[in-house]
């Protein structure tokens, strides 16, 4: 059995208080922490820029939203900038061979907080959690929870799930998340 470094388990720790849902769970980080990109852009497979209709992130720079969509922080506008990427909506959070999902998450006025992207061989959701880590998690409960008072617990609850078939996920970008999460994993092997 691996040991795990005591700074992998204070991580470990550190988002399990963030996130009780995730304790006494088979969960796993995907890749280190960045601020290059968030759970938006994440979901969309872009790990190159920030995904958010209005307001500036970090370092100033304007996050990227479709040309096309409103920029408003809905989750219509949100289905709205996936569907330029070919997702269109869907009943069910289950795993459909075939299909890539997305689960949009809100808080309790309805507004979008987080995205996560189901796993391509259904072995669970690829979340980025801000700009912390990106991480391997088994079901979509695991992030729910409350988002008021602070410190928050959560990412509210799944409003809407969305999918698009493997065929636009390869036109539209799907190897670029493959690709980070690739070089994450190289990089723990090689150390």
């Amino acid at each position: 059995m691996p040991r795990t470094s005591l700074p992998a388990l204070w991580t470990r720790a550190k988002r399990e208080n963030d996130f009780p849902n995730l304790r006494n769970l088979d969960w796993s980080i995907n890749s280190p922490q960045s601020i290059a990109y968030q759970c938006i852009a994440w979901a969309a497979c872009d790990t190159t820029r920030r995904w958010w209709p209005v307001g500036q992130p970090p370092l100033g720079a304007i996050a990227y939203w479709p040309p096309s969509v409103p920029r408003e922080e809905t989750v219509e506008c949100f289905i709205q900038a996936f569907a330029t990427l070919g997702y269109e909506p869907c009943g069910k959070a289950s795993f459909e061979f075939g299909y890539q999902k997305v689960a949009i998450y809100a808080d309790e006025d309805g507004t979008p907080t987080h995205m996560a992207r189901q796993h391509f061989i259904g072995r669970g959701w690829l979340s980025k959690l801000g700009d912390l880590e990106d991480i391997v998690h088994p079901n979509l409960g695991c992030l729910q929870g409350r988002t008021v008072p602070a410190p928050a617990q959560g990412y509210g609850v799944v409003v809407r799930i969305l999918k698009r078939s493997w065929w636009n996920a390869s036109r539209y970008g799907l190897l670029q998340g493959w690709w980070a999460a690739l070089k994450f994993w190289l990089s723990k092997i090689s150390n």
